[in-house]
């Protein structure tokens, strides 16, 4: 499971730079990572030349990557399930990732906390099981 981040009121995403200072004013540790955000968005633009994705969506995605920042936050410099890592990237929602169901578990209060930090509302993220997924049509085939 995860959670994708998104602004209360519809308003526009908050700039990396942003969500970092107001999350370093609610949580004891921010670590914010701009080299891990330019990977992880260099990742997505791997994976998007892989698919063939059009070119619209990889420029716009090298644009992304120059701010992006990688964040972990948590309480306690050794925070055990107790943390929250995501990407942050310019017009872009945050997606949690967990690592168990525990991970998500325990880090639910910083969710809430990260979410009333930045004007956000989670929305959370199921995986597709393949007995859910889009079944092709008769137009589709």
């Amino acid at each position: 499971m995860a959670h994708r981040l998104e602004p209360l009121d519809g308003s526009s995403y908050l700039p990396p730079s942003e969500v970092v200072r107001l999350l370093e004013g609610e949580f004891a540790v921010v670590e914010a990572d701009a080299a891990a955000g330019a990977e992880h968005v260099a990742a997505m633009i791997r994976q998007f030349e892989r698919m063939r994705a059009p070119a619209a969506v990889i420029d716009e995605h090298l644009e992304m990557q120059a701010t992006a920042i990688h964040l972990v936050v948590a309480d306690d410099p050794h925070p055990g399930d107790e943390y929250l890592s995501f990407a942050a990237m310019p017009g872009q929602g945050l997606f949690v990732g967990y690592s168990s169901g525990q991970h998500e578990e325990t880090a639910e209060p910083l969710l809430e906390r990260c979410c009333r930090a930045l004007g956000y509302k989670p929305h959370l993220i199921q995986p597709q099981t393949p007995d859910k997924a889009p079944q092709p049509t008769a137009e589709g085939i």
